[in-house]
């Protein structure tokens, strides 16, 4: 019994003072990030006083700015994506939503919602009252960042924000929703920072082959035909303002196959990294860059 006793103590103050070397780690990162997202003003860094913490559940509904325009006579366009296609930074009559549907007369539904990507766009198009509050889209339109990769596999709680994050995993060849477990443990330094770098591996695994993310993709493109059945899906990338990152040449051959149209930023905009085109206070696509984009998408894809 006094073995027991001295190995379970033993065991118990291992287990502290590995937590607390998670809570030294954690805080040294939520300093740098702080320091670095006050050097460019980005956001609301009060969002990223604690890092790791049991938080609110993901709330499903986005956020984007929509634009109607009562007077047209072509079916709207829809648009998913993250804080990019929300227009984040910019007033209303700056989004990319509301100039485009000025350039081409539809309505702009926007179903984007900040720090998601691709996985809340499939999230959105299982839900069938989605498709009553859209009834017709002629085109749709995902702003990707490359990211958002990254962001299929951040582990529920967002590391860096404070909602829970929608997750998919392949199942015998279909997308299954991964269900939050264990939710209490959470709030543990430890099990999180252990979540979030297996995360990274499986991102990093990802960026090899693509095969989750092409998964999703495909199911979009095909629920959107079936509900849709003359649509066409356009698909803008921005490159990683960190890394400069884009998806490979085998990859955009792979989206072409799924009848997805790829338009790149740095296509249109050769220098698209200049700091002119991007806002100085949240790291996100200026109205320059959109004013120069968007004719562009509006002249050559959408009739």
């Amino acid at each position: 019994m006094k073995k027991f006793l001295v190995n379970f103590v033993f065991i118990i103050i291992v287990l502290v003072f590995i937590e607390f070397l998670c809570f030294l780690i954690t805080r040294a990162d939520n300093l740098a990030f702080k320091k670095y997202t006050d050097k460019v003003k980005a956001n609301n860094t009060e969002l990223f006083t604690t890092k790791y913490r049991i938080l609110e559940d993901f709330y499903p509904i986005a956020t984007g700015k929509s634009f109607v325009n009562d007077k047209a006579v072509k079916k709207p366009v829809l648009w998913f994506g993250c804080s990019f296609a929300e227009g984040a930074g910019l007033n209303e009559l700056q989004t990319p939503c509301y100039k485009l549907s000025k350039l081409t007369g539809r309505s702009c539904i926007n179903r984007s919602r900040g720090a998601t990507g691709t996985q809340f766009m499939y999230y959105q198009l299982q839900n069938k009252e989605f498709f009553e509050k859209a009834p017709e889209a002629e085109y749709i339109i995902y702003t990707f960042i490359y990211h958002h990769i990254n962001r299929l596999f951040q582990h529920q709680l967002n590391p860096l924000l404070y909602i829970f994050n929608i997750r998919y995993k392949l199942s015998n060849g279909h997308l299954e929703e991964i269900k939050p477990l264990y939710k209490p443990l959470y709030s543990s330094f430890a099990v999180k920072k252990f979540l979030y770098m297996k995360e990274q591996k499986q991102a990093e695994a990802e960026k090899q082959n693509f095969k989750l993310f092409n998964k999703m993709m495909m199911e979009t493109v095909n629920i959107t035909k079936e509900k849709y059945p003359n649509s066409k899906f356009i698909m803008i990338e921005f490159k990683n303002l960190s890394d400069k990152r884009e998806l490979p040449k085998r990859e955009l051959e792979e989206l072409n196959k799924m009848g997805i149209t790829v338009v790149r930023a740095s296509d249109i905009i050769n220098d698209i990294t200049d700091k002119k085109y991007w806002l100085e206070d949240n790291i996100h696509p200026s109205e320059l860059a959109w004013d120069i984009i968007l004719p562009e998408i509006a002249k050559n894809y959408i009739k």
